[in-house]
């Protein structure tokens, strides 16, 4: 789950984003949700890279993320948006007095949940959904972080960092520790970050959708037309509120 492991380096986390086409992402979601849907809830929201291109096109959004200092940073960049409500919640526990449209969580949200957490959070979304409506989510799959190394190095301009991947097979589950050296003026700051995602398997989680009374559960090949298979890196969910 998203604690608080983006404390110091929010100020960054857009730098370590910047290959992520979220236009194109925003569009696979345009795409799948109806187009009657104009009110979003985005949960795990980050800096709001997603809820940015949404809020671009009059959707109204409540985007919430349990990092406080991710919300500043994506404070910065919707303050001028009146259709754009940003929340200090819990994916587990979330309680917004509204129905929505869509729900959506991108970029590794659900990655951030335990199994346990994973089937609150799906009956989370449920409740605050309006009936026939769409979820779309994605997570990075097994297959991705059975094929990552276990150590990175990066030295980008004023940016370097170490990333060390360490897999527990028992717990299913990757524990990511990055070293951040950030050069100011003549010198480098030095942030480490610990995180832990959980690894789920594609059949599971549409096992514990369907228990939570979702349906028309279709699987994609991260934000393409083409559907999961066993060498994606990523696996797009989506997904309805059962009639």
């Amino acid at each position: 789950m998203r604690q608080n492991f983006y404390n110091e380096f929010a100020f960054i986390y857009d730098k370590l984003m910047v290959d992520v086409d979220y236009e194109k992402w925003t569009n696979f979601i345009l795409k799948n949700i109806s187009l009657n849907s104009k009110k979003v809830l985005e949960a795990a929201c980050g800096t709001g890279g997603i809820t940015y291109n949404l809020a671009q096109r009059n959707f109204n959004i409540t985007a919430f993320d349990i990092s406080e200092e991710m919300l500043i940073k994506a404070y910065e960049k919707l303050r001028r948006y009146k259709n754009v409500n940003i929340l200090n919640q819990d994916m587990t526990k979330f309680n917004i007095n509204q129905k929505f449209d869509a729900c959506i969580c991108c970029c590794d949200g659900v990655n951030y949940l335990n199994q346990n957490s994973l089937i609150l959070f799906f009956g989370r979304v449920f409740n605050h959904l309006n009936q026939s409506g769409k979820f779309i989510f994605d997570i990075s799959t097994e297959y991705k972080y059975n094929s990552m190394g276990e150590t990175y190095v990066y030295d980008e301009r004023d940016l370097f960092y170490v990333w060390e991947n360490s897999l527990d097979k028992d717990r299913n589950s990757m524990s990511m520790e990055i070293n951040f050296f950030v050069k100011e003026k003549d010198k480098y700051s030095r942030i480490t970050e610990i995180q832990t995602h959980y690894i789920h398997e594609v059949s599971n989680i549409e096992k514990n959708l369907k228990d939570a009374g979702f349906t028309e559960i279709t699987v994609y090949d991260s934000y393409t037309d083409n559907f999961y298979n066993n060498s994606s890196l990523r696996a797009t969910f989506v997904c309805k509120k059962g009639d």
